[in-house]
């Protein structure tokens, strides 16, 4: 029963946010605030989808689009900028094992970049 709620709760999860990220669709650039976009490391040896919901730089809640990372490789989330000195939520599966998310904070670099996060 509880793997059921907790697969029930991923999928709430993962469908509000791209619903949320289709409804505000961010250009690719940092207006307002300090921004960064995510560029993420999957040091796993299986294929790793993600999304992001957090702060962008029009200081809205949203959610991004999905993304996949190849094994042990990097891909960067673009035309997503997400304010600098925030937490954003980062949701991600590997295979068929599930969705799990972290709270990411992201540190001010400030030169409105990328900022690399690596999971393995």
């Amino acid at each position: 029963m509880r793997n059921l709620i907790n697969r029930f709760t991923a999928a709430t999860l993962a469908a509000g946010a791209l619903c949320v990220g289709l409804a505000f669709p961010t250009p690719a650039s940092a207006a307002d605030v300090d921004a960064v976009q995510l560029r993420v490391c999957n040091n796993n040896s299986r294929l790793m989808t993600f999304f992001v919901v957090g702060y962008n730089q029009y200081r809205d809640w949203t959610g991004s689009q999905f993304w996949e990372v190849q094994p042990n490789s990097c891909a960067t989330a673009w035309n997503y900028w997400w304010q600098v000195n925030r937490s954003v939520e980062f949701h991600y599966q590997r295979s068929n094992i599930g969705w799990h998310y972290n709270l990411v904070y992201i540190p001010s670099q400030g030169d409105g970049g990328t900022w690399t996060y690596s999971i393995s």
